[in-house]
């Protein structure tokens, strides 16, 4: 029984280690949702195999081959051919150009704007004011670029003082408020409605309406 279970699992790290050279090598953040289904299913032969009595060796060592095989045969397709890799992986999609979000692409992904917000903030960006363009990768990552980042550093650049980050609030998303982040920000309806009346701007028309007190609003009004 013991010796059954160390055999099969002795196969079995002998045959994740072959395998997963076949995806090459990656960095975790570079894992696409493919790969985890990949080891997924990894976990549940070798699972199977210690505590199955009448798996063999040999049985281990075929399931390994075949799954082996699928997995390679399906890389290689996924490198040859832009449209298969894109079925099996998914592409990326662009979620803000020229500081424009694209909400078709936040609905595709099912994202709220919050949480690309909040995507941001892991990029260490505050406010969508700030981004020219946000790529959401394959591996579920975002790629940012902020306004005036294509522009070389110079030596003033070193020696400036940044201005600190200040918290944002999303006030506004899809023409509804967002009653606890208004709350957060110590204010009420009444001052958020004069507030748009000086930016000339009505609610429904609104689709982000984020509120900074160093940059006061950033509006994005709704398509169409």
């Amino acid at each position: 029984m013991y010796l059954s279970i160390v055999t099969a699992l002795a196969v079995g790290v002998v045959g994740v280690l072959i395998i997963t050279r076949f995806l090459g090598k990656k960095q975790l953040s570079q894992v696409t949702p493919i790969d985890f289904v990949y080891v997924l299913i990894l976990g549940g032969i070798v699972d199977q195999a210690m505590y199955d009595p009448d798996i063999q060796v040999q049985h281990i060592a075929f399931t390994f081959a075949v799954w082996g095989s699928m997995i390679w045969g399906v890389e290689t397709l996924a490198q040859r051919s832009d449209k298969f890799r894109t079925l099996i992986k998914g592409g990326k999609h662009v979620l803000i150009k020229e500081g424009v979000v694209n909400p078709k692409n936040l609905r595709r992904n099912k994202l709220e704007v919050e949480q690309l917000r909040t995507l941001l903030r892991m990029q260490g960006v505050f406010s969508i004011r700030e981004v020219k363009y946000a790529i959401l990768e394959t591996s579920g990552m975002l790629s940012v670029l902020e306004k005036g980042g294509e522009a070389p550093l110079t030596k003033r650049d070193y020696f400036d003082e940044f201005e600190e980050n200040v918290p944002t609030y999303l006030l506004i998303e899809d023409g509804s408020i967002h009653e606890k982040e208004l709350k957060a920000l110590g204010r009420d309806k009444d001052w958020l409605k004069t507030a748009l009346q000086e930016e000339g701007c009505r609610l429904k028309d609104i689709y982000i309406g984020e509120w900074s007190e160093k940059d006061g609003f950033f509006i994005q009004k709704a398509e169409g």
